[in-house]
């Protein structure tokens, strides 16, 4: 879908066209392709607001229009210093480097929401890559973002000239929806992928990534205490999950964690609730009690009173993934370090409301985002739209 030409856009590109911006750095700017730049400085210079030798022309634009394309062409830094300070007041924690692409078409279908994704991957991968380079242990979640950058990497990784990285592990930090059907977007299939495509010289099959695939990611509602205590403790025997989970396992030296969030409508949304259905937790009843999840962490809702706050203590003990406190062990290493820490990939302005949440958490190091959830959480920020 051809996205709609903005006369704010048209003069904020032809006010950086002057700044002596290349059409790709001004599309990194305004979070626009460089095919819509293209033709905003297109529209800029049939109406005389540009000339040939990279020339920005006034022309009767008062103060006031000056202030709204100064507003509009305020660089990613700015969001960047926004998320800072909510984080260190509500963690201490440094806020997150920022990364906005554009977020292309807002056509909601499937099939463009797909293709959405798709370009959201292909335009990150390379800082993605660039901030991975120091990492050592990456801890990965699940879902169809995750799975389209993961997949891109792996070409990226093996491209001609791509920079040969040390050996990589990935681990699942999330276990499997029950169900007959074998989900390919899973936290143990994605960490197999990940580990392949940023270790090209093993062979694929070959490498050491540990699977959760017979771990439940949660533990079905209905379930005694004592039925309950039997599953946490055959749990506990599995190999792979002592091994990333267990005393010494390796969640405490995860120094990179991938991952994405759940909209503010579809906590725990995976596989089209299919992970609920199957563990007996009614949707409305969850979405009253948390704002979303991270990782599959789930992050509740403020002032919950104590029978509530008991109800989401009940699904945490059936949740066998990784938790909050864990990912905070991440980012706490990470703070002061060359080490990633956790990396969010997000797009669409409905997530801005968990995002904000795990910012204010200090729960995210790096954020790989779109145009739209970038101008939400300013939004958000400033107070011109409620909070959750």
């Amino acid at each position: 879908m051809r996205k709609k030409i903005n006369e704010l856009d048209v003069l904020a590109a032809a006010y950086l066209y002057g700044q002596q911006q290349t059409q790709e750095a001004i599309g990194r700017n305004l979070g626009l392709s460089q095919t819509v730049v293209s033709r905003l400085l297109s529209d800029a210079k049939k109406q005389g607001y540009t000339r040939k030798v990279n020339t920005f022309v006034r022309k009767d634009l008062d103060d006031a229009a000056m202030a709204r394309i100064q507003t509009r062409v305020r660089p990613v830094h700015h969001l960047q210093e926004i998320l800072a300070r909510l984080s260190a007041n509500g963690s201490k924690l440094p806020g997150p480097v920022v990364h906005v692409y554009p977020s292309q078409s807002r056509n909601m279908s499937l099939a463009a929401w797909r293709h959405r994704i798709d370009d959201f991957a292909n335009a990150c991968v390379k800082d993605l890559l660039e901030v991975l380079s120091t990492a050592t242990v990456i801890g990965v979640s699940w879902g169809d973002t995750l799975a389209s950058v993961i997949a891109v990497m792996k070409g990226a990784a093996t491209a001609p000239g791509a920079a040969r990285r040390q050996a990589l592990t990935a681990v699942p930090l999330i276990g499997e929806p029950l169900g007959l059907n074998i989900t390919q977007h899973s936290s143990s299939v994605l960490a197999a992928r990940l580990e392949e495509a940023l270790n090209p010289e093993v062979e694929p099959g070959q490498g050491h990534a540990l699977s959760l695939a017979p771990v439940p990611a949660l533990i079905p509602a209905d379930m005694t205490e004592p039925e309950l205590d039997a599953i946490w403790k055959l749990i506990g025997r599995i190999t792979a999950y002592k091994e990333i989970f267990g005393t010494d396992g390796l969640i405490g030296r995860i120094d990179a964690v991938l991952t994405s969030t759940s909209t503010l409508e579809r906590p725990l949304g995976f596989e089209d609730d299919r992970l609920l259905r199957t563990a007996g937790v009614p949707r409305e009843k969850l979405n009253k009690l948390v704002l979303g999840d991270m990782c599959g962490a789930l992050i509740t809702r403020p002032k919950l009173n104590e029978a509530e706050k008991a109800q989401v203590e009940s699904i945490r003990k059936r949740w066998t993934g990784v938790t909050i406190r864990q990912l905070r062990g991440c980012a706490s290493r990470a703070a002061g370090s060359s080490a990633p820490g956790v990396m969010v990939l997000a797009i669409g302005a409905n997530k801005a409301p968990v995002v904000h949440a795990a910012v204010r958490g200090g729960l995210i190091q790096h954020l790989f985002c779109d145009t739209d959830l970038a101008n939400r959480l300013e939004e958000m920020c400033s107070g011109s739209m409620p909070e959750y």
